[in-house]
């Protein structure tokens, strides 16, 4: 049985309750605009590389990870990228590492006793097809189901939540719809 101290608070806003990129800068690397040094990056590439937050502080950018002309921390990911070991599908991943310095850094997680939460702007732009999913947060243990997993699929934003262990069973709820291109914001607290 999973804890019932889950606690799922989403919240999206329309592309009118959210503020502009003022203040970054589209000459400058995400690294040097957002705060990754307790953060790693998986690329879509073949071997689904690993960013070291160390690299990504150090003005990191790729085909797949870079700063748009807004200025924002943008991501690409081709629907036929490579995967990790565990994955179905493709993906450009920040995972946050809340104890970067330990020799196993993956391995520590969020306290379920406190307060955490995963905020962000988003834009999804072209996908190669209307129904590709786009996972946009998920919150995990190490070598675990996702707990929650926020996705876009055809223009509506659902939070798959998992009600047992093994993950194999989910319910799935509407949260939300946004336009092609449409920025909208998105927070999930735990």
């Amino acid at each position: 049985m999973m804890h019932s101290s889950l606690l799922l608070v989403v919240i999206i806003l329309g592309s009118n309750n959210v503020k502009d990129v003022n203040g970054l800068s589209s000459s400058k690397s995400p690294g040097d605009q957002f705060r990754l040094n307790n953060w790693k990056l998986t690329l879509p590439d073949s071997s689904a590389s690993e960013i070291s937050p160390d690299d990504l502080e150090d003005d990191y950018e790729s085909s797949y990870f870079y700063t748009a002309s807004d200025g924002s921390m943008t991501f690409y990911v081709p629907g036929s990228g490579g995967t990790t070991d565990n994955a179905k599908y493709p993906r450009s991943e920040l995972r946050q590492l809340c104890n970067p310095d330990a020799s196993s850094p993956d391995r520590y997680n969020w306290a379920t006793d406190s307060y955490n939460y995963v905020e962000g702007t988003y834009k999804i732009g072209d996908r190669d097809s209307s129904s590709r999913k786009v996972v946009i947060q998920q919150i995990h243990a190490y070598d675990a189901p996702p707990l929650i997993k926020i996705q876009a699929e055809s223009n509506k934003v659902y939070a798959l939540i998992k009600l047992d262990e093994d993950g194999d069973d989910e319910d799935k709820v509407l949260i939300g719809e946004f336009d092609d291109d449409e920025i909208f914001s998105l927070k999930t607290v735990m």
